[in-house]
């Protein structure tokens, strides 16, 4: 996993090369407020589709969450790029978290966050628990179940979700074997977030389960189950059908089911 190196930080007020001040600051997740979500509680809500969706569990695992100086608007479009994108980074939470995004409730991350006083202006996830770039990755990033109806169609559904050897595409140019990254598939940036550190501030990351199903046709879920009737969200792309793309999709979509906020 990349590590953002703050030289010489023994102590808060720390001064780096660039005249910035080092800072560490403490990291917590939970719902949006605005989601609605109640502790303990199901959420329900409507999608797009017209699917009335009663979510019983929503839990997003978090290895890691970079702060940069890049632009939230940057995008060269190239074939072969890295997935960190060029930027100074201006604050590190090294550590996961499973945030139960049903709860509201602040849920801290199990370490300490480092960083500097030059400006953010995005930020960056990472859906991992390992390498970015390791082959295979065994841990489950998204954990949903709850159940859908239209009409007089019911879909109760349960969903857990790798990003492993199950995500690896062919490379878009084969002339470019490096051109489909997996931690492409693990990274979700750049997530527009435009504030400055300050010692002792709490970053928290806010999630909004309802934007995972937006899209979803629940209709083309795998039924696993007659008795009792249950569907399942493939955890394959070779397999998968819209269902299950539209729900990975969004899972990494930088705009929608995330956000941030930096209080003193």
């Amino acid at each position: 996993m990349k590590r953002f190196v703050l030289l010489l930080l023994t102590a808060s007020g720390c001064i780096d090369s660039t005249g910035n001040a080092l800072v560490t600051f403490q990291a917590s997740a939970s719902a949006a407020p605005d989601v609605g979500a109640v502790a303990g509680q199901p959420l329900r809500f409507t999608t797009a589709r017209g699917f009335d969706v009663t979510l019983t569990t929503a839990r997003v695992f978090v290895g890691a969450m970079y702060l940069s100086t890049v632009e939230p608007t940057t995008a060269s479009g190239a074939l072969e790029e890295p997935c960190v994108a060029n930027g100074i980074t201006t604050g590190e939470v090294r550590g996961g978290l499973e945030v139960d995004a049903l709860d509201p409730t602040p849920q801290p991350f199990p370490v300490e966050g480092f960083g500097s006083t030059l400006p953010t202006r995005s930020a960056s996830l990472w859906l991992t628990n390992g390498d970015v770039n390791a082959s295979d990755e065994r841990t489950i990033v998204l954990r949903v179940e709850g159940t859908a109806t239209r009409g007089a169609d019911v879909y109760p559904f349960t969903g857990a979700l790798r990003i492993g050897a199950n995500r690896v595409t062919s490379p878009r140019n084969p002339a470019l074997p490096s051109s489909n990254p997996i931690c492409e598939q693990r990274i979700v940036t750049p997530i527009a977030f435009d504030t400055t550190l300050s010692q002792g501030s709490t970053l928290r990351l806010l999630v909004d389960p309802r934007a995972f199903f937006t899209s979803v046709d629940f209709a083309t879920l795998q039924q696993v189950s007659m008795a009792p009737t249950m569907f399942r969200f493939r955890d394959d792309t070779a397999t998968a059908e819209q269902a299950d793309t539209a729900l990975f999709n969004s899972l990494r979509a930088n705009a929608g089911p995330y956000r941030l906020e930096l209080t003193p």
